[in-house]
């Protein structure tokens, strides 16, 4: 497909692997996007979703929640591996169609103009980390997103994701790119009506 590994991890029981592919589209002016393919092998499957990776910053995103994403089982006959080697470069394929990476900065460009509500968008995300790095995890990306002068879900996306390019541990690097990949994705925030306005509901957060 004329793309390249950017990067790969392999203990031997876990592989993780993201390519970038030639093209690349703007964000907003002078902030350019390529797309890519993530892979992971692990616990008896594969999963393979489109990636999106931001040159500015050399910050990745895995967009799981695209329909092309893919999670294959993987057989414990050793007549079937060809079978699986099939679909798994058919998933690639389509997980890296121009198509697929137009939809991908669509979302991306859409989140630009979005206001993010930090505890609403990422509190219900942060569920799926293990309950022991949840809460530190939450700390450094408020650090991050609230010490930038960006508040948009964009904003936000990229402090998800400057974390995730900043984390060695493999596991914890791709359960933060999807999360970033899946910010903006997410539908609007719902909002609670008090007579006749229409207001955010408010969280409170007590030390």
């Amino acid at each position: 497909m004329g793309g390249q590994i950017s990067d790969a991890y392999d203990d031997g029981e876990r592989l993780f692997g993201r390519s970038i592919l030639r093209g690349e589209r703007e964000v907003r002016r002078g902030d350019a996007v390529r797309g890519g393919v993530a892979v992971m092998m692990g616990d008896r499957e594969i999963r393979v979703h489109p990636y999106v990776f931001r040159k500015v910053c050399g910050n990745g995103a895995i967009m799981a929640q695209a329909v092309q994403t893919r999670r294959i089982e993987l057989p414990s006959e050793e007549d079937a591996h060809d079978d699986v080697m099939g679909e798994l470069r058919e998933t690639i394929r389509a997980c890296g169609d121009p198509d697929v990476f137009a939809q991908s900065v669509g979302e991306i460009r859409s989140s630009v103009d979005r206001e993010a509500d930090f505890a609403l968008t990422v509190l219900p995300m942060l569920d799926r980390l293990p309950e022991a790095v949840r809460v530190s995890m939450m700390g450094l990306i408020a650090g991050r997103f609230f010490g930038a002068a960006e508040r948009s879900r964009f904003g936000l996306m990229n402090a998800v994701t400057a974390l995730a390019r900043d984390t060695t541990e493999p596991d914890l690097k791709w359960r933060l790119e999807e999360i970033g990949g899946g910010i903006p994705a997410m539908k609007p925030v719902p909002r609670r009506p008090v007579g006749m306005a229409m207001v955010p509901p408010q969280v409170y957060v007590h030390a």
